[in-house]
């Protein structure tokens, strides 16, 4: 027989919970604001990159120093933020296709705003995003740092624009990073995929 009596092991699993939801409304707050001060951090990491460029030279790859200094703080503060908001490690399963094997990555169901999660093991693809998002403090940074391309859902030209851009990035024999992108177009309720956007 076991030497705890079943209220004793309740006692504890009580005390195990109440500890548990007092260190969680201590700490859980000190993540977030932590959390915000990392992204913060990111912007100028993701403006440096980009500073002084023309749209001209935004249409190839940044290259240098440019790459190297930026290109690993933003990974690295990216981590750091993920970390503090619950996501300890990532695990990948299978082996990451080169960008000469699969120049375009396709991410699916998109079903919360922590989804770009995905772009840390791919080592910060390119991804498309709604030209909205450029006005967003910070994030529209971080679209610009990254050379994301940009859709407008209400012009049909530019979703022609996009597929022609995605199509010349793909076909640059590894020029270019791997594109990513959500074909849902939005974020879903989680209960099923939406239906994928043509794009056309």
């Amino acid at each position: 027989m076991s030497e705890y009596t079943l209220p004793t092991k309740i006692a504890a699993m009580n005390q195990a919970s109440i500890l548990f939801c007092l260190l969680g409304a201590l700490l859980a707050p000190i993540r977030v604001l932590l959390a915000f001060i990392v992204l913060f951090l990111l912007w100028p990491f993701a403006w440096l990159q980009v500073a002084g460029l023309t749209e001209e030279q935004l249409q190839e790859p940044i290259t240098g120093w440019r790459k190297t200094v930026c290109h690993s703080g933003v990974l690295g503060l990216s981590r750091l933020l993920f970390f503090l908001l619950g996501f300890l490690r990532i695990r990948v399963r299978g082996e990451r296709a080169s960008r000469l094997q699969a120049p375009v990555l396709v991410a699916a169901p998109h079903s919360t705003f922590f989804d770009p999660i995905v772009l840390l093991p791919c080592d910060l693809p390119k991804v498309v995003s709604r030209a909205e998002n450029l006005s967003v403090p910070v994030i529209g940074a971080l679209l610009r740092f990254n050379q994301a391309i940009l859709v407008s859902r209400h012009d049909p030209a530019s979703r022609r624009r996009v597929v022609e851009e995605v199509r010349r990035r793909a076909t640059s024999g590894g020029k270019w990073p791997q594109v990513l992108f959500f074909p849902e177009g939005t974020c879903s309720n989680k209960k099923a995929l939406l239906k994928f956007k043509p794009g056309e």
